[in-house]
């Protein structure tokens, strides 16, 4: 027997209870394997009725544990909450005592992370492409209180535009696992969670953060897809937070002097420290590096900073005028003529150490949990990790992929998983290199997994 309840909110997504798989069988043609892992699989199918090609994802619920099926549940949650067209979209759920069948908008293109490990950085003209996309998906989420907190290259799929199919940058933001649903807009969540070299410095700083977070993040992609590597490295985690947390963007060298001033204000302007002077992804759309007209419109903060810093010049300007127009008051007590200078004022993107520029941690793990306690698989706690599964030597690629949590959206193992190379609807299989820590590391270099998160 098979009894159907609906999902809430802005779509109406079919979960049906089902004794066994069979009942999917007579809707789907089952086909290849796209990837599998320790606990769950993800195979291409086609719907008989219509010939559509979707991809399916069985995950074994007792193989699993609470922790992935927490994931899992708060995952299922959100995408039936969403609706757009940068967004992975959920078709339809069965499940039966033991597996959950999640039926997903079906992916070839894979991760947009693949892709850039082929073209090793991208021209301006793509990045603007894949970065209007992503502040849509974005500004769309925050819109309506939904705050991603993982937003990587990992995270982005490739999909196909049927309106325009040789468009191979059709993004799908996917994975949202570590994801939230806040009470309302203004409200702040703590949990330190994501991945390092794209947390923002307000989650790194313990301080309670906002949707603001995903904005740094996209910024982090801006950067690393025009350049070719992130803007924040470091030997070691420590390292890789502080320089985080300083902010310091170099665009003097590589493709950067070549670069427009407008994409660099725009990458700037994502990666500001200060989250009262970030601009929101809804402003992202609307800066004229996306929009493509000529001038930037400055908020109320920019215009506020612009006519102090106006009336300034202009009152130290008549000061010099005076200085010049009486000898006396601008000699010194030697005799001597002074001359007073007008501060100039701009923004300078500071250059960095080539320790921190070049440093070697820029791998991509996966954080999520509270500050305060680490188990491992067993559950025997280690510690909170200061730098989980790696010594301050190791060289780690700026685009490795470091997450032993099954990915939220695939849920199809630990790090043993097989893959075709073929990707579908964020069914991705798991890191063969992949770790997670669930606190903020701080001395003990054991290596940890993720807890069940707690609070938000």
């Amino acid at each position: 027997m098979a009894g159907k309840r609906t999902g809430s909110a802005e779509r109406q997504i079919p979960h049906t209870r089902i004794e066994d798989e069979s009942v999917i069988e007579e809707t789907y043609v089952l086909g290849e394997i796209l990837g599998q892992g320790s606990f769950g699989v993800v195979r291409e199918a086609t719907r008989k009725e219509d010939g559509t090609k979707w991809a399916i994802k069985k995950i074994n619920k007792e193989k699993a544990g609470s922790s992935a099926i927490k994931l899992l549940e708060r995952e299922v949650t959100i995408l039936k909450r969403v609706n757009h067209i940068h967004i992975i979209h959920l078709e339809e759920i069965f499940e039966t005592a033991k597996r959950t069948y999640l039926i997903m908008e079906l992916c070839n293109g894979g991760e947009l992370q693949t892709l850039f490990r082929e073209r090793q950085c991208f021209t301006e003209d793509d990045t603007r492409i894949v970065i209007k996309r992503l502040a849509s998906a974005i500004s769309y989420l925050h819109k309506h209180d939904i705050v991603h907190r993982d937003i990587k290259l990992e995270n982005i799929l490739l999909s196909s535009d049927p309106k325009c199919p040789e468009d191979n940058l059709f993004i799908k933001v996917t994975d949202f696992g570590l994801s939230v649903v806040k009470g309302n807009v203004n409200s702040a969540l703590q949990t330190f969670c994501g991945t390092p070299i794209y947390m923002a410095p307000e989650v790194i700083k313990g301080h309670p953060y906002t949707q603001q977070c995903d904005v740094w993040s996209m910024g982090i992609i801006a950067y690393t897809l025009m350049c070719g590597s992130p803007p924040f490295t470091g030997n070691d985690e420590d390292s890789l937070y502080d320089n985080i947390k300083k902010g310091e963007l170099d665009f003097s060298q590589g493709v950067w002097p070549s670069v427009s001033d407008a994409a660099k204000d725009a990458i700037q302007s994502m990666l500001t420290v200060d989250t009262a002077h970030r601009k929101g992804a809804w402003e992202i759309l609307d800066h004229h590096w996306i929009t493509g007209e000529g001038t930037a419109r400055l908020n109320v903060l920019d215009l506020m900073n612009q006519f102090k810093e106006e009336m300034r010049l202009e009152k130290e300007g008549q000061v010099n005028g005076e200085n010049n127009n009486n000898p006396q008051k601008s000699a010194d007590a030697n005799g001597h003529a002074k001359t007073d200078k007008i501060k100039q004022t701009g923004t300078k993107s500071p250059s960095t150490s080539s320790d921190t520029r070049k440093g070697s941690l820029t791998g991509s793990k996966k954080i999520s949990g509270k500050h305060t306690s680490t188990t491992t698989k067993s559950g025997a706690s280690n510690g909170p990790p200061k730098n989980p599964g790696r010594s301050s030597s190791t060289a780690v690629p700026a685009t490795q992929k470091t997450s032993s949590r099954p990915r939220a959206t695939a849920m199809t193992g630990t790090p043993n998983s097989k893959s075709t190379g073929k990707t579908g609807s964020g069914g991705k299989p798991s890191s063969p290199k992949s770790s997670t820590v669930t606190s903020k590391p701080t001395t003990n270099k054991k290596n940890v997994t993720r807890q069940p998160l707690g609070s938000h």
